[in-house]
Formats: structure tokens, C-alpha cells, sequence
């Protein structure tokens, strides 16, 4: 069975609906008489996403409000899901954030991550992912379920059409965490190949750096064709949230820049972690 679009992506296709209406002053009678197969409370659901939304009735409501063309396409193609991952369902104890996560990755165009404790998941070695994973209280999946969802995800910076475009920025101290050498090592090693491609950019935030905006946690911000599909993810131990506003996202995307501005530059980075690899040697 297909899995169905994120949730997080209904709601903000449904919230991009109501935009849309509003912008063009149009009552929800109005819509309702000139859309077929609509009534008012079928378009009360579909702009409040308590339905799932058919692509073929978002499409007539597109057209109607002459929806630009590539915000049109952006928000049809979602809804068909074209590129979903269908490995994940067969992983059914995983969190339904983090699977909406892994189905996001597949359409984003950029995904930019900030991480203070950990290198990020998408650039991680089985055995450093092991080692990680591992060590986390919750666990609604199995360890080796859990690493080998982790390393599946990487596949969309390695893939021959149009590979997701990634943004890193990791704090020194994650560079030398107490696992074993060898596991460090490789780590490292995989970091500085993943580093190489013309997709992937990393910088170190250096342990000396003055106070940035990532002080004040981790976070990823995945982006779209259309800016205001972007969204932000944080992570907590009990819980993560989506941020969704687009004035809220781009509070983080600044201070993204911000913290771009603040780390190491990314020539300079890749000798730093060079650095790092050979004092384990």
C-alpha cells in the first residue's frame, strides 16, 4: 500500500489553498459554485486538512485561483509524491515524524543542518550510526532497523538525478566523541568523501567560535522548489516539532546564514577534519 503524503505537507499544501483564496478575495461560496464536485464543508476540510487532499480536485481549485504555474506544479507533484521512498513502509515501529523526514528528503531540493553533538545522520557511517543509535533511550524501532534506515537515507545525495543538495554545519567537539577509534576514524574518512561531492558542503563550527545562533540547539531546514513550502525540524528526546510558518522558517534560514558566517569556511573545515583523522592514526 502507498504511503501517504506527509502530513506536515498536507497541511501546508491546504494552508497554500487558503492563501491562494483569500488572495484573490473570493468567498468560499464563490468557490464552491464555480469548482465541481466541491461543497462548503468538503472546502473547509481541504483548506484545514482534515481530508486527504485528491490532486485532481487541487488542481481544478489551482486553475481557478490562476495559481503561478510552478507553484502549481510544485504543490501537484507533492501530492502525487512522485519520488516517495517505498522502503519505508515496511519499517512500521519507526517514528511517523522521522518517516515524514526521509519523504520530504526526497523532494527537497536543499536540505542545511546544524548539529552541535553528532555528525548528521545523512553523512554517517553504519558503525558510527550503530554507536549513536545505540545509545538512545527511546527506542521504537530496533537498533539495526533504525541504522539501516539511516544509511538508505543517503541515497538521495548520491543519486544520478537531481541529487539533494546539503549544507552541514558541525560543531568541533562532534568530531572527536568517545566511540571506538577505528569507528571514528572511519567516520571521518566517509565525512571528507561525502565532503568531495559537488553536492555536499560541510564546515566545522570550531570549539573557539564567539556566540551564534546555533547555541541555541540543532535544527534542519529543508527547501523546496516553491520557498514557502520550506520547513524546519527540530529534534528533542521526547518529542521534535515541525516548524511550518514561512516567517517562522525563515527566522532559522537567517539564522542559518549566521551561523554559515560564524564556522570555519569549508576549505579550511575539510583540512580541520583531516587534522582530526590523522591524530587518530
Amino acid at each position: 500500500m502507498a504511503a501517504a503524503v506527509p502530513e506536515v505537507r498536507m497541511r501546508r499544501i491546504a494552508a497554500e489553498l487558503k492563501k491562494l483564496r483569500e488572495s484573490k478575495r473570493l468567498s468560499a461560496e464563490e468557490v464552491v459554485a464555480a469548482v465541481p464536485s466541491l461543497n462548503l464543508v468538503k472546502l473547509s476540510r481541504y483548506e484545514n486538512a482534515r481530508v486527504q487532499l485528491k490532486p485532481e480536485v487541487v488542481a481544478l481549485l489551482l486553475e481557478y485561483y490562476e495559481c503561478d504555474r510552478d507553484l502549481a506544479s510544485v504543490l501537484l507533484d507533492t501530492l502525487r509524491d512522485k519520488r516517495r521512498p517505498g522502503w519505508v513502509a515496511s519499517y512500521e515501529q519507526l517514528n511517523p515524524l522521522y518517516t515524514d523526514l526521509i519523504r520530504l528528503e526526497e523532494t527537497a531540493v536543499g536540505h542545511k543542518t546544524y548539529q552541535s553533538a553528532y555528525i548528521p545522520g545523512l553523512l554517517q557511517t553504519r558503525q558510527y550510526a550503530q554507536a549513536i543509535i545505540s545509545s538512545g533511550v527511546l527506542k521504537r524501532a530496533s537498533v539495526e532497523e533504525q541504522v539501516e534506515v539511516r544509511i538508505n537515507r543517503q541515497a538521495v545525495l548520491t543519486r544520478s538525478e537531481a541529487p539533494l543538495s546539503l549544507w552541514a554545519v558541525i560543531h568541533e567537539s562532534a568530531l572527536t566523541i568517545d566511540v571506538p577509534d577505528g569507528v571514528m576514524r572511519d567516520q571521518l574518512d566517509k565525512l571528507l568523501q561525502f565532503s568531495a561531492l559537488p553536492n555536499v558542503t560541510v564546515q566545522v563550527m570550531p570549539t573557539a567560535a564567539p556566540p551564534h545562533a546555533g547555541m541555541t540547539g540543532a535544527f534542519a531546514l529543508l527547501e523546496f522548489r516553491h520557498r514557502d513550502l520550506d520547513l524546519v525540524l527540530l529534534s528533542g528526546m521526547l518529542s521534535s516539532n515541525w516548524v511550518e510558518e514561512p516567517e517562522h522558517v525563515d527566522i532559522y534560514r537567517s539564522a542559518f546564514n549566521e551561523i554559515m558566517a560564524t564556522a570555519v569556511d569549508p576549505t579550511k573545515s575539510v583540512d580541520l577534519i583531516n587534522e582530526k583523522r590523522e591524530q587518530l592514526t
